[in-house]
């Protein structure tokens, strides 16, 4: 075996061995604890809502976990963008599964996907294309 083939084989085993390392094992359990925690977490942005006209709203949505992590209830309460009175209050239930987050209102339901739970944020993409970006800290 000649030292280029060598390096070459060994190229491939590192690049295999990183790959394994870097893939996430999050279950939904673990997702769902991130995005609720034990006693309910509530965050704050643009999820995309809108009123007549398409006036964007701001929202506050919080998600309440059920007897396992990977589902529960919540709502989220919307507010005008310019005055920040309160527009409304839907409550809705809330799960993941197979890496996808679905939130089911009374007359529709909801799945984001490529969503991403960190210590401070909460991003994805809705079923429609639009990107969202909410936060722990309300920014309004």
């Amino acid at each position: 075996m000649t030292t280029s083939t060598l390096k070459s084989h060994l190229f491939a085993l590192v690049a295999i061995i990183c790959l394994a390392a870097f893939t996430s094992c999050e279950t939904d359990e673990d997702i769902g604890y991130s995005l609720a925690g034990p006693n309910g977490i509530t965050w704050y942005g643009d999820f995309g809502a809108t009123i007549r006209h398409d006036i964007p709203l701001q929202s506050e949505i919080t998600f309440i976990s059920g007897r396992d992590s990977n589902y529960g209830s919540g709502r989220e309460t919307t507010y005008y963008w310019n005055t920040y009175d309160v527009c409304s209050t839907e409550p809705f239930d809330w799960w993941i599964e197979n890496g996808i987050l679905y939130m089911d209102y009374r007359d529709y339901t909801l799945r984001i996907y490529d969503y991403y739970v960190g210590n401070r944020t909460f991003s994805g993409r809705m079923e429609n294309g639009f990107e969202f970006y909410m936060y722990l800290d309300r920014r309004w």
